[in-house]
């Protein structure tokens, strides 16, 4: 297994495929609009900036359209900028049908990522954001959240999938026919054991939540006296990335259909769902046992979505006195998080879907969009920790 941790490695150092090493005067490609000062370009995976007007020489106005209306608060933006000289740019971000969410982040290689000063940032209203950029002799990102594009997923699956034990394979394709890759970990094929399903990146935003669910699962199969002890009593199956399609273009919550993946359990009209729906046939035959399942989101705060103390679940009690083992180990100053107990409402999410089927503790791992990464990271290290000491506590039992 793993020698040491490759969660930042993988995620943070992997530039993107389109070059920002050099002032590019000449680069026409994809050229959304430019003035005297810079040129704004959308011709790299995740990017979103749907249209442009040239102010003045040294203004421009961006806005930013969701792909589907209506559409929740998820207001993605990501743009590159090519300088042609040295100066102070204006951006106007308007959305259009929407409030702004995401506070900008700057990068000039798609690896480190810093926040925008926020004395460069004017907030007009809710949806009428300036920005005021000092422009170099390079090229610079700017996006709602550090580019975690579907080339970084699949490298950081590859990268699990050289370890014994675990294996990657494909559940199905998306409507644009991109792979939706599984990790499946059984240290004993032979042995028939129960599972634990993750699942992440529904939505395409929500780049805390995929952030998290990396490190999670590198720490269920680092080379810990915890980890291997879990995975000799539990087989693991993570999806970490649903709607590939959605991350590639930039989507606020929907795949190319115009579906939330996350309204399509039950229904599964989606590829990206069917996919879900062929790999559960396993536990339907009895085949498998599913007993536990996590999906990975982002929102406002930190917090999780689990059944109520009165919906009883298979482990029993689990998701209180998994999040209570936690809380007695995380100050609230590193990674303040709530429970929120979330009867079944009846709409078609994962988490409704898997606890009416299988009756088990089905749990939406929700990460704050700003919270701080290495906290996310920490965070991560210790749910995990106490889900597998509490799931082989109940096994022992």
């Amino acid at each position: 297994m793993f020698r040491r941790m490759i969660f930042w490695l993988l995620v943070f150092a992997l530039p993107l495929s389109i070059s920002a090493n050099s002032l590019a005067k000449n680069d026409n490609s994809e050229i959304l609009c430019q003035n005297e000062l810079a040129s704004v370009q959308v011709n790299f995976p995740t990017a979103r900036a749907n249209r442009c007007d040239v102010v003045s020489p040294s203004t421009l106005n961006l806005y930013i359209d969701p792909e589907n209306k209506p559409i929740n608060d998820s207001a993605w933006y990501a743009f590159r900028l090519v300088p042609k000289q040295i100066g102070e740019l204006q951006i106007n971000l308007y959305y259009t049908h929407s409030k702004h969410r995401y506070p900008p982040k700057k990068s000039y290689d798609g690896v480190k990522w810093d926040l925008l000063d926020q004395n460069r940032i004017d907030v007009i209203s809710e949806n009428k954001i300036h920005l005021r950029l000092k422009l170099t002799d390079r090229p610079v990102y700017i996006s709602a959240q550090e580019i975690f594009s579907v080339s970084k997923h699949n490298n950081w699956i590859s990268k699990i999938a050289e370890s014994p034990g675990i294996s990657k394979s494909t559940i199905g394709k998306s409507i644009e026919g991109r792979p939706i890759y599984k990790l499946e970990a059984r240290t004993d094929p032979d042995v028939q054991k129960p599972y634990v399903l993750l699942v992440g990146r529904q939505h395409p935003p929500e780049v805390t939540g995929a952030l998290a669910m990396a490190r999670f699962v590198e720490t269920l199969l680092n080379d810990s006296t915890l980890a291997k002890k879990f995975r000799q009593k539990y087989n693991l199956i993570i999806i970490p990335n649903m709607n590939p399609d959605g991350v590639i273009h930039g989507n606020w919550r929907h795949n190319m259909g115009g579906i939330d993946l996350n309204r399509d359990w039950g229904p599964f009209t989606q590829p990206e769902t069917q996919a879900i729906k062929k790999e559960l046939q396993r536990f339907n035959e009895g085949n498998d046992e599913l007993i536990l399942f996590l999906d990975f989101h982002s929102t406002w705060r930190n917090l999780f979505y689990t059944q109520t103390d009165e919906e009883q679940t298979r482990p029993a009690d689990f998701s209180g006195e998994w999040l209570e083992s936690v809380a007695k180990r995380l100050d609230d100053k590193v990674y303040k998080f709530t429970r929120e107990q979330s009867p079944n409402s009846g709409r078609p999410t994962s988490k409704n879907y898997i606890f009416s089927t299988y009756g088990i503790p089905a749990i939406t791992y929700e990460v704050g969009d700003n919270t701080d990464r290495e906290s996310l990271a920490l965070a991560a290290d210790i749910f995990a920790q106490e889900m597998m000491e509490k799931l082989l506590k109940w096994k022992s039992h």
